[in-house]
């Protein structure tokens, strides 16, 4: 399992990497109005696939909770790196892009958080739920 996964971990990286470098660099975030859903999605599965590794299969800590109480933390951690995720691409938009200041950003933006965090939470949830099972049954 721990092989098996650390691939996997690796694999959404390779994936996510180049696609994220393109996204700023052309400037797909913004031209493409799907773009950051599946990368949104893939963030999620990553962060709740790295949950899943470091705190069952690397260092067992969590090794008594129920099945739920551990998608239920895995999800807990997934939104919380969304949620930090999310101060970034504020801190990157306001200050480094100066796409907008901090006072007139667009009411979208909104929208656009809440959408990011949801895509998040679908993705750390399909990936704490499907790794979770798997460690449990070794």
């Amino acid at each position: 399992m721990q092989r098996w996964i650390q691939l996997i971990l690796l694999g959404i990286i390779a994936v996510i990497t180049p696609l994220h470098y393109c996204g700023v660099i052309f400037g797909w975030y913004y031209t493409v109005f799907w773009f950051d859903i599946p990368m949104h999605i893939m963030g999620g599965v990553f962060i709740g696939a790295l949950f899943v590794y470091l705190f069952r299969v690397r260092h067992n800590f969590l090794k008594t909770e129920s099945f739920l109480t551990f998608v239920i933390l895995g999800v807990g951690f997934t939104v919380l790196v969304g949620v930090l995720w999310e101060f970034y691409e504020l801190f990157t938009d306001v200050l480094i892009i100066k796409r907008y200041s901090i006072l007139n950003a667009p009411g979208g933006i909104h929208f656009d958080t809440l959408k990011d965090l949801f895509n998040d939470i679908v993705g750390g949830a399909i990936a704490v739920g499907f790794f979770a099972r798997k460690a449990l049954e070794k």
